[in-house]
């Protein structure tokens, strides 16, 4: 018995060496703004102030086009778009923009209420990159924020295009999407950034067909989860309450094209029928076996429908 203790007991000793040693050694993840802004802009990325913050933008298509606004979902950025952005710039002026506290933009620090940073920043939006009449596209939490800006300016957004959008029964949905962040051993492992295989799974949760997922998705979603800040934002919003009064849905009087996956993990296809029952105008295309992001998963697919819509 002495014998299966000691052994036990060496067991145990080897094992806190192992974790300690990988807690003081493992690489750092993290990189710095300067080099994550070198390494991932594009080569038409442009960085413009906002609030006090610098914000990562892209234009696509002519600006004497009508504009097409495309608006990413929670830790997400704009890359996400970009094979959807350059489909749509044969007809129209496309921007995309990495929202605040993702992607290459600085984290906003002049108000704590979420909601009304990013209704203000579709604003500063809408205000130096739209037409006089535009179209706006958002995908998850980016389609909450485009049901939201419609709403707010009923005149200028004349259609909608929302994939799998953010809305109904949202603390219980952030919870559940929060979940993986708020575990200690993730905490531990985030520590130092989020490894190689935490952006892939992340990708992949968006995916219902793994094979798809390309090395370039997983590449940047390291990069941009890395990008110095960007984490701290994201455990931030992980905690967010106040979201948007859904009732308000029903009082979105501009075209919309509802857009879901049969099999979204994120967000479940069941809440593509609330919105359809409670938009006023709207016409849902339902993708069968496919995930949460049907602009990448199903691009084809989605920006033929997309371009049908807008005409």
């Amino acid at each position: 018995m002495k014998i299966i203790l000691r052994v036990l007991a060496f067991l145990i000793l080897i094992l806190v060496f192992l974790v300690a040693g990988y807690a003081l050694f493992r690489k750092n993840h993290f990189i710095p703004k300067e080099e994550a802004i070198e390494t991932y802009q594009f080569p038409n990325s442009e960085f413009v102030e906002w609030e006090g913050i610098n914000v990562h933008v892209l234009e696509h298509g002519s600006p004497k086009n009508q504009s097409v606004i495309l608006i990413h979902g929670l830790g997400g950025a704009l890359h996400e778009f970009n094979p959807l952005a350059e489909r749509l710039a044969e007809n129209y002026h496309v921007v995309s923009f990495d929202l605040p506290g993702f992607g290459l933009s600085d984290a906003p620090t002049h108000s704590d209420d979420i909601q009304q940073i990013y209704a203000d920043f579709m604003d500063f939006i809408l205000n130096n990159y739209a037409s006089d009449t535009c179209f706006v596209v958002g995908n998850s939490m980016g389609g909450m924020i485009a049901w939201n800006t419609a709403l707010l300016h009923p005149k200028q957004v004349q259609k909608l295009v929302l994939l799998a959008p953010a809305g109904y029964d949202m603390i219980e949905i952030a919870e559940k999407n929060a979940e993986w962040i708020k575990q200690p051993s993730i905490q531990f492992l985030l520590a130092r950034g989020a490894a190689p295989f935490i952006a892939k799974t992340n990708v992949e949760m968006c995916f219902h067909n793994d094979e798809l997922v390309d090395s370039m998705l997983i590449e940047r979603k390291y990069g941009m989860m890395n990008k110095e800040g960007n984490l701290d934002y994201l455990r931030q919003l992980a905690g967010y309450k106040d979201f948007m009064d859904t009732s308000a849905i029903q009082q979105i009087q501009t075209p919309t094209l509802l857009i879901w996956g049969t099999e979204d993990e994120i967000i479940p296809y069941s809440h593509a029928e609330r919105f359809h029952r409670d938009l006023p105008n709207n016409t849902l295309l339902t993708y069968e076996d496919c995930g949460h992001a049907p602009m990448l998963e199903e691009l084809d697919k989605c920006a033929a429908d997309i371009l049908l819509f807008l005409k």
